[in-house]
Formats: C-alpha cells, sequence, structure tokens
C-alpha cells in the first residue's frame, strides 16, 4: 500500500469509490486530478509546471494527502486526525515530488482489479458474456 512518512509517522494512503466522490466534492474533477496533482496547467504545455508549488497546488495536494491519508489510517484502526495544516506542515519542499508519486501510487492500486486465473472461477461479467454470445465466442 503507497504511504508517506509525515514528522516521522508513516501514513497509509487509500483511494477507494469513496476517496473518488471525495476528491471530486473537494479538491478537483478525476479528469483534471492528474493536472494537479502535479502543478500543470491543463490548458499549458506538457512541460508547462507554472503552478507547480503555487497556493492552488499546494492546496490542492494537500486535501489529496488529507482524503488518502485519513482513509488510510481509519482502516488501519487508527485516528484519521490529518488536516491540510498538518500535512504541509509535515512536508518540505524536498518532499513534494515523493508525495505527489505516493498519491498516485495510491490512485493506481484503487484502481488495480484481480482477476481469476481461470474463465470459471470468481464472478462473471453478465455484459461481456452477452457480448461473446452475440459474436459466437462462447468459450
Amino acid at each position: 500500500m503507497a504511504s508517506l512518512v509525515l514528522k516521522g509517522r508513516e501514513v497509509p494512503l487509500l483511494y477507494t469509490t469513496y476517496e473518488m466522490k471525495q476528491i471530486q466534492e473537494e479538491v478537483c474533477s478525476l479528469g483534471d486530478l492528474q493536472f494537479v496533482l502535479v502543478g500543470r496547467s491543463k490548458d499549458g504545455a506538457e512541460d508547462d509546471m507554472s503552478l507547480f508549488g503555487s497556493p492552488e497546488h499546494l492546496s490542492a495536494l494537500a486535501k489529496t494527502v488529507v482524503i488518502f491519508g485519513n482513509a488510510g489510517l481509519e482502516e488501519a484502526g487508527e485516528a484519521p486526525d490529518l488536516t491540510e495544516k498538518k500535512v504541509l506542515r509535515a512536508l518540505r519542499t524536498p518532499d513534494l515530488a515523493n508525495t505527489i508519486n505516493a498519491c498516485t501510487q495510491a490512485i493506481r492500486e484503487g484502481m488495480e482489479s484481480e482477476f481469476p486465473e481461470k474463465e470459471d472461477e470468481g464472478p462473471v461479467d453478465v455484459t461481456l458474456e452477452e457480448m461473446k454470445k452475440k459474436d459466437g465466442k462462447d468459450g
């Protein structure tokens, strides 16, 4: 599981559908998240990092850490007590890249799906099965 160390405390980062909802309500749309997390202008060139370190960037990054970190702490049975202020006070400028990487790792982990090794194990995707029937690929 992705994690960060904030003032000596290891904070696991968790991204589930609940955190997906929180991100959209409190930070930005999911489509913009990839730009916002790294401090890139959505409309700028790929190498445009003009927003990196701006108040908007730092606030979005801190909110994301609070959401993912409090979820991870709660799942670990610890107090979900992170705030933006605590996160920003714990981070030093050189920590920003690692923080961004940890958040994107949490998102990747939350988006992963595990598939059974054999097709007859686990849940069946009814839509996929219907599509296979229509294509004549029953088996």
